[in-house]
């Protein structure tokens, strides 16, 4: 590259001569008082260099991104071909192979995956029978190589491919097909394109650079140096002596623009050296004047540089700082400012000194305090205004001593503020009515209390009109007049006054008036308060008193009030007034499997879905748990009843979306009309009840009217409770026991205890009729708990008299089971009695396990544990799900009756009867098969080997009398005989 030796820039007068640059740089000549200095410019700052860089630099940038943008679409395409050519394969493939895993051969399975590894990126597959098990597996190593981690950066997920394998003539789905795929083996064809996209955008890349280095040097460089030479030869204190001369080639380009305009500018700066003296001289002559004005005004002046430093004070101002002359001068005008006000200070004199012309001769003027040399602070005014000398911006200040006036302004500040605190604590004004001068004023401070202009004080009667309240309005003034006219003997009036902000301050006025001999009032005068608080109080307290809490609809007093008045209105405009009585169907469930909270957002949103189904003027209220009520109001006819209870319905059909959850929740509703059913709320709402419990006994998600059978069917109900109660207290049941037989041996191996009441009115009573309402009272805890004592006592004595030890089963309910100490209860009890945990089995049916499934396996768990069979009952009726049978220690499945009394007659049937008594076997169960009537049926299980059989084919349920003498051996002596 040639070297040159042109300076590269102008140096002004009072530089220092150069030093020259470290060699292999270009030279630089400057001129300095006429004696050309050489100095050079290193590689990186010549501009050739730069603008090379700078476009090799973009020309990298674009071409990386053309690059890996092809690369990236050379990856998808091949994990895109790559997953047709396998999906493919697997297609082709996967009819041997579902019917290998039809017929479980594993041969063909093997030769299947045979076939699929001769494709050779595929290093494992497997094949998968229905269960979940593995009927054949092949797989080899994966290929290693240096760029794995590469690959597995750019396919970070293992290549696996699924099919499910179906044989179509059954629609059945018998398998699955897994393979999976070495991405290594993938990736090395895209690397070795991936290394030629990114060699070839490289040497285009640095081919670019040399080229574009060499042309900004012979067209860039090289010319300006030659310019930066001529300049550098210009005389600083003639700069129009010499002009600027570039060559003729230069002439009409930008070179040739930038040596006319260089020289334009040489021409500028010679004719400002001579108007610079001009102005320096006048400038002395004016400072020379004006600091003789300064030092005769009373006020202090200080003039402050750009810094914002001082460089005059006037008398005035020496005296008010306490310095002497030329003392304070150089120093920051802040020393003068307490420092609290130092912030303050700087930013207006900065805003002074940024002003444009137009805005300088305006004045910033603020109170501060100032401090004295001494250090005494004092309060001061203060204003600064910019001035321009010449070129140059200075601010000026003028302050004054104003500690006298702010004392008196402060002293007057403290009464006001006194009296304003005194009239804000109470949030009272005063009111004063001058009827001789006709006058009516309010105190400011009140107005001001409203958010009005105090101004107004002086016209209140105005403003009174304006923002009184309109409902309030006849009877203040109404009671206004009776107190002026004597009618009424205190004033006390309680009103709403508008705030600004549109709210409404209710305002209690207390008055006393000025009459004159005659009695009659010259001047009326006296307080208002705000009293709003109190009014927000007195209104929280009737709301949280006539309102849920949780919902905010009505409560059970609202609603009732709500219903006496439209009882009343009906009465007189003879409509209709209906009660519909809403439960919502398993809410228990929700609580309990899912949280209480989910619950109460549950029925936050039931109240408002049941909000839109209704009309305005109907009134929905929440009477407690999970029960509504809505009170219909003007019906003209009962069916209008029955199509909002539809709508109602249909709303409550949408699923509830609360935290996550979709929630299905149907509603019971029962209705009760008025005139029709009753005219005493209260029987209205006991009707509405009882058809409300008669939509649950019937499944629920209905709503039916209510009739007199359904009151007859609830006293019913009711007595039955009470009997059942007084049963319990007099010891009216009994158990009887019906024997299991064993399938090999035909003889009983087990017992089932099942209750028995004998009425004294009633006779038996089957444990059909009064177990639901033991259920649905509670009292399921207690007959449960009876059982299992007379059960335990009776096996105690079985055992006491040498009869061989026989396992009975004991039905229990969910309540007992989910009651908190029920394992803690059961164990008790087999240590009281002195029976080992193998004698004892509990039922429970399938539909009442899985009503709350989570907690109850917990519970029987803990049974389990202890060696208690458990046993589930009626199976097949529910849920009927393998998942959950893995999930509970059940050691017994017992088969529906319906299914036995079935089996011989419908093959369906038999098909599930089968099904089941498998199942139960494969999971290592005793299957039990209820209700067998007859010797077919008899024989259907004995073909099909159910463990345990029990249905009147053996024998109906026996007292424990009949049961020893029938199906029970001795193999001892009785204790007592013993003893």
């Amino acid at each position: 590259m040639t070297m040159v030796e042109p300076p590269a820039k102008l140096l002004v007068p009072g530089d220092a001569s150069m030093a020259v640059a470290r060699k292999g740089s270009v030279r630089e000549t400057v001129a300095h008082h006429g004696a050309p200095t050489t100095t050079m410019i290193p590689l990186r700052k010549r501009l050739s260099f730069k603008q090379a860089r700078n476009t090799a630099l973009l020309t990298l940038v674009l071409g990386f991104f053309l690059s890996s943008a092809q690369i990236a679409i050379d990856l998808l395409d091949m994990e895109r071909q790559t997953d047709q050519l396998v999906e493919q394969v697997l297609k082709t493939l996967r009819e041997p192979a579902a019917e290998a895993a039809y017929a479980f051969d594993q041969a063909l399975a093997e030769r299947v995956l045979t076939g699929l590894f001769e494709y050779r990126p595929v290093f494992r597959a497997v094949i998968l029978e229905d269960f979940g098990n593995q009927l054949a597996i092949m797989e080899r190593p994966q290929v290693e190589g240096g760029l794995k981690w590469l690959a597995e950066v750019l396919l970070p997920q293992e290549k696996t491919f699924s099919i499910p394998l179906v044989i179509e003539r059954h629609s059945q789905n018998v398998g699955e097909l897994r393979v999976s795929v070495d991405r290594y083996m993938i990736a090395l064809d895209f690397f070795r394109r991936a290394g030629v996209v990114l060699g070839t955008g490289a040497a285009w890349t640095v081919s670019l650079a040399l080229i574009l280095v060499v042309m900004f040097y012979v067209s860039i460089t090289k010319p300006f140096l030659r310019m930066s030479t001529a300049i550098a030869e210009v005389d600083p204190a003639n700069p129009a002596g010499k002009p600027v001369t570039v060559p003729s080639q230069h002439a009409d380009d930008e070179l040739g623009l930038l040596a006319k305009t260089t020289n334009d500018l040489l021409m500028q700066f010679d004719r400002s050296l001579h108007d610079r003296e001009r102005a320096e001289g006048a400038l002395r002559e004016r400072e020379t004047r004006l600091s003789g004005i300064m030092d005769n005004v009373a006020d202090g002046i200080i003039t402050l540089d750009e810094d914002l430093r001082i460089e005059t004070m006037n008398t005035a101002a020496l005296e008010l700082f306490a310095y002497g002359p030329g003392e304070a001068v150089g120093q920051p005008f802040v020393t003068l400012i307490e420092e609290r006000d130092w912030t303050r200070v700087a930013m207006a004199l900065m805003a002074c000194l940024r002003r444009t012309a137009e805005d300088r001769r305006r004045e910033s003027r603020a109170e501060i305090q100032g401090k004295r040399k001494t250090g005494d602070v004092f309060a001061m005014a203060f204003g600064v205004s910019q001035m321009r000398l010449g070129d140059r911006r200075t601010a000026i200040c003028v302050v004054q001593d104003i500690t006298q006036r702010k004392r008196a302004e402060h002293a007057l500040r403290e009464s006001e503020e006194r009296l304003k605190l005194a009239v804000r604590a109470t949030r009272s004004g005063v009111f004063d009515s001058n009827f001789v001068k006709g006058t009516y004023w309010w105190s400011p401070e009140f107005i001001e209390m409203l958010g009005y202009d105090a101004a107004e004080a002086m016209n209140a009667n105005v403003l009174m009109e304006a923002i009184l309240h309109p409902d309030d309005r006849n009877s203040v003034l109404a009671h206004t007049e009776k107190y002026l006219s004597g009618d009424v003997g205190d004033y006390l009036a309680l009103y709403r006054l508008r705030h600004r902000d549109g709210s409404w301050v209710w305002i209690e006025a207390r008055g006393q008036a000025i009459r004159d001999d005659q009695g009659k009032p010259v001047r009326f005068t006296g307080t208002m308060t705000d009293v709003s608080d109190r009014k927000r109080f007195e209104e929280q307290l009737m709301y949280v008193s006539t309102h849920d809490p949780l919902t905010g609809l009505p409560n059970r007093t609202l609603v009732q009030d709500r219903l006496q008045q439209a009882v009343a209105a009906a009465g007189r405009k003879g409509t209709w007034v209906a009660v519909l009585l809403l439960d919502l169907d398993r809410f228990k469930l929700v609580n309990d499997s899912l949280g209480h909270q989910i619950g109460d957002k549950l029925l936050r949103a039931m109240a408002q879905r049941l909000s839109t189904t209704s009309r305005p003027s109907d009134t929905i209220g929440r009477l407690g748990a999970d029960e509504f009520m809505m009170v219909l109001e003007d019906l003209s006819e009962p069916q209008m009843a029955a199509r909002i209870a539809e709508t109602i319905l249909v709303g409550m059909s949408r699923p509830f979306s609360i935290d996550g959850h979709q929630l299905f929740i149907s509603t019971s509703i029962g209705i009760a009309l008025f005139p029709g059913d009753a005219v005493d709320i209260n029987a209205l709402m006991r009707d509405a009840d009882t058809a409300m419990h008669n939509v649950k006994a019937s499944g629920g998600n209905g709503y039916r009217f209510f009739t007199p059978e359904m009151n007859e069917a609830a006293v019913a109900r009711l007595s039955l409770e009470h009997s059942l109660r007084e049963a319990l207290d007099q010891d009216q049941f009994f158990l009887h026991y019906q024997p299991k037989i064993d399938l090999e041996t035909m003889e009983a191996v087990g017992a089932e205890a099942l209750i028995r009441w004998n009425h004294p009115e009633l006779g038996l009573v089957s444990p059909a009729k009064f177990i639901p309402v033991a259920e649905e009272t509670g009292l399921i805890i207690q007959v449960g708990d009876y059982v299992m004592r007379q059960a335990l006592s009776q096996i105690r004595e079985w055992q006491a008299r040498g009869f061989e030890p026989m396992p009975v089963a004991v039905n229990v309910s969910v309540r007992q089971i989910t009651s908190s100490d029920f394992g803690q209860r059961v164990r008790a009890l087999l240590d009281e009695y002195g029976v080992s945990p193998e004698l004892l089995e509990l039922e429970i049916t399938e539909t009442a396990m899985m009503s709350n499934l989570a907690y109850i396996v917990d519970a029987l768990n803990d049974l389990r544990d202890v060696g208690i069979r458990i046993a589930i009952d009626d199976f097949g009726t529910g849920y009927s799900s393998l998942s959950y049978l893995r999930k509970l220690p059940i050691t017994t499945l017992k088969v529906d009756r319906s299914f036995v009394s079935e089996a011989t007659t419908n093959a369906d049937t038999a098909a599930i009867a089968a099904t089941i008594i498998a199942m139960g076997r494969q999971l290592g169960l005793q299957v039990v098969a209820e209700g067998i009537e007859t010797a077919d049926q008899l024989e259907f299980l004995r073909h099909h080997r159910c463990d345990l059989l029990q249905g009147y084919y053996f024998s109906r349920p026996l007292p424990p009398a009949d049961l020893e003498d029938r199906f029970m051996r001795r193999i001892g002596v009785p204790a007592a005989a013993i003893s």
